[in-house]
């Protein structure tokens, strides 16, 4: 799967952009305020239905419009779809091949994305959701069973969690127990298999990142080991009350990162860590390419930050190698022509972008933009 063609209007300081990308690596330059993370934060959003930088939507409407669109066509095998997403301060539409969608899981079904942002190492050290996260995105493509399970699991607690409040009504709290630990250890046992195969790529990855450096991740499924679910649900169910919430479960499974025998989060540098973040994702990709025989969509943003020159070109080489669709943003325009491979190179400048010319790109300026086919 690539994306080869995306279109933009009024989305950020980008008014009117129409975009055709390589297939492999395109490297994205311009300085501060440019519009670089702009252009991959609208693909970004055309993929997920949601931002990296913010979780206020109306925050990516260019000032003075009423409305945003993106637009896109992406390509696997002898297939094309067309994806669009047009957001104003009344809610958003989601078409897929013309159809309107409810759910931006749609668009992620056909676009496959990771990204590495500046932030990325911050939040996945800080946040459990998003640890679990990395699991479950590539449980999401490759297990089609995965998402209306989790699904069902996320209702079932919900329902529980609700129940447990709900003070006048003490035994009704338990009524989903049975279903709702069968549904966790059928959660439970997916992420389980996944972890055995992620912590093994992860390993070997973060060894040639960090020229050894020792790494560990372990993996908590968020209840005690040798007891079933249910079992612990049960001699639980006071504690929950007086919490008002369930506090054992798949839904607080977690990874911890480690370097040298101890916590990533707290003795690595930052540096490290982002490294080590990093290996995890290349890892999750090479893994979802290999099981799926599908390519995905790699978002870097501003990936050589706080790297020295040996890490900045060892994550550059694996990046060319991944084979895959991969969107870099950077600075200064430089050559990079790594282990035999020659990216495609635009430069954005004002809002505007433009490919460097000494490269074959494709940019087309002159089409309009067909925002109607949105609405």
């Amino acid at each position: 799967m690539s994306l080869t063609r995306l279109e933009i209007h009024n989305f950020r300081l980008l008014r009117e952009v129409v975009f055709e990308p390589g297939e492999k690596l395109n490297v994205i330059s311009g300085c501060n305020a440019a519009g670089k993370t702009t252009l991959i934060e609208a693909i970004h959003v055309l993929a997920t239905g949601r931002s990296f930088r913010t979780r206020r939507s109306s925050e990516l409407i260019r000032r003075g419009a009423e409305g945003l669109v993106t637009f896109g066509i992406v390509r696997e095998g002898v297939c094309e779809h067309r994806l669009g997403l047009q957001l104003n301060r009344d809610g958003r539409v989601i078409r897929v091949d013309g159809e309107a969608e409810k759910s931006a899981a749609m668009l992620a079904q056909h676009v496959p994305l990771q990204a590495i942002t500046p932030e990325l190492h911050y939040e996945f050290l800080r946040s459990s959701r998003h640890r679990r996260g990395l699991l479950d995105w590539w449980l999401f493509h490759v297990e089609h069973d995965f998402y209306p399970r989790w699904l069902r699991y996320q209702r079932l607690l919900g329902q529980r969690n609700a129940a447990l409040r709900n003070l006048s009504a003490p035994r009704v709290c338990f009524l989903w127990d049975e279903e709702l630990a069968a549904t966790g250890e059928e959660l439970d046992r997916s992420r389980q298999e996944f972890f055995a195969l992620l912590r093994e790529e992860f390993l070997e990855t973060a060894t040639v990142l960090l020229e050894g450096g020792n790494a560990s991740l372990t993996f908590k499924r968020g209840w005690e080991e040798g007891g079933s679910l249910l079992e612990q649900l049960r001699r639980s169910r006071t504690a929950d009350q007086r919490r008002g919430y369930t506090h054992l479960g798949p839904h607080h499974a977690d990874l911890t990162l480690g370097l040298q025998g101890d916590g990533a989060r707290t003795h690595a540098s930052h540096g490290q860590q982002k490294i080590l973040v990093i290996a995890l994702r290349l890892a999750q990709i090479r893994l979802f390419m290999q099981k799926t025989r599908r390519r995905c969509v790699l978002l870097a943003d501003d990936i050589g930050a706080e790297f020295d020159r040996i890490h900045r070109e060892r994550v550059w080489g694996m990046l060319a190698a991944l084979g895959t669709q991969v969107f870099v943003t950077t600075m200064e325009q430089q050559d990079f022509s790594i282990s035999g491979s020659m990216p495609e190179m635009f430069h954005v400048k004002q809002g505007k972008v433009q490919p460097v010319p000494s490269f074959a790109t494709t940019l087309k300026k002159s089409n309009p933009l067909d925002v109607e086919m949105l609405k």
